[in-house]
């Protein structure tokens, strides 16, 4: 990975920050903001296939090293997983920066750091499946069409398009639970709606017209809960969640690892 990378991070940033522009807080609203968190989980998660190439260059390196007996399948995965770190850090910040302020999501240092940890975690889990399908099918275009697949398949299932409680058993039970895009999403929805309220719309008559029921403490806004109550989200258990992803992570790591070691034999 090297800085030209972080251009199309930038671009799309402040397209995205432009396209969402300081959403108002309202209900008419809200839609916009669960789409806005929706792209920008989905974006970095794409934009990790522009690694394949940098990747290959790499695994081909590699090879060759390893067949004159410098190194082996742990020193290069566990080297390669560190050295990308602090770039996608920085892609992380420096993507959020432009888009989480422009957007006009929860105004708070807190929700921007946690939706930067869950972009960040995006990205480790998407790199670390393009180091996965890479080192399984070392072909470029082949890798590409695999982890646009792959990516593709954990939008369809992730609880944006389809609600995880609608989705039928087997996307359910096979898929949503084991995609990282599932808690990417999942953990920025709680982070803008779990401490943020909406307000109703004002009706001529001074009466208000709420599409989720209003909160108890004032009948014109809606409390972000009930939003997330909607896709079946609770505020909790934030922990756990982080966990998944990095179990998730690790996995993937540990599959690439695994294909270049038997790939010696």
């Amino acid at each position: 990975m090297n800085f030209t990378d972080f251009v199309p991070q930038r671009l799309v940033a402040i397209m995205m920050g432009t396209v969402w522009l300081r959403l108002s807080p309202t209900q008419a609203n809200i839609n916009a903001f669960t789409n806005a968190i929706f792209f920008g989980g989905a974006f970095m998660s794409f934009m990790a296939v522009a690694y394949i190439p940098a990747y290959l260059e790499d695994l081909h390196l590699y090879t060759k090293e390893r067949a004159n007996g410098l190194y082996g399948p742990t020193a290069f995965m566990i080297a390669n997983f560190f050295v990308g770190i602090p770039y996608l850090f920085l892609i992380t910040v420096l993507f959020s920066i432009i888009a989480y302020w422009l957007s006009n999501m929860r105004n708070s240092a807190e929700g921007f750091w946690v939706w930067v940890m869950w972009l960040f975690l995006d990205l480790l889990a998407a790199e670390s499946l393009v180091v996965l399908l890479s080192s399984l099918i070392p072909i470029f275009v082949v890798a590409l069409a695999a982890t646009a697949f792959a990516n593709g398949l954990w939008m369809c299932v992730n609880g944006f398009m389809v609600q995880p409680q609608t989705l039928n058993v087997f996307w359910r039970y096979v898929f949503h639970y084991i995609d990282y895009q599932a808690y990417v999403f999942r953990g920025m929805m709680v982070n803008e709606f779990g401490g943020r309220s909406y307000s109703c719309e004002r009706l001529l008559d001074g009466s208000c017209y709420c599409m989720f029921p209003p909160s108890a403490h004032d009948q014109c806004l809606i409390d972000g809960t009930t939003v997330l109550e909607s896709y079946g989200y609770g505020t909790g258990s934030v922990g756990k969640y982080v966990g998944y992803m990095l179990i998730i992570t690790l996995g993937y790591r540990l599959l690439g690892w695994l294909v270049l070691y038997l790939k010696k034999h």
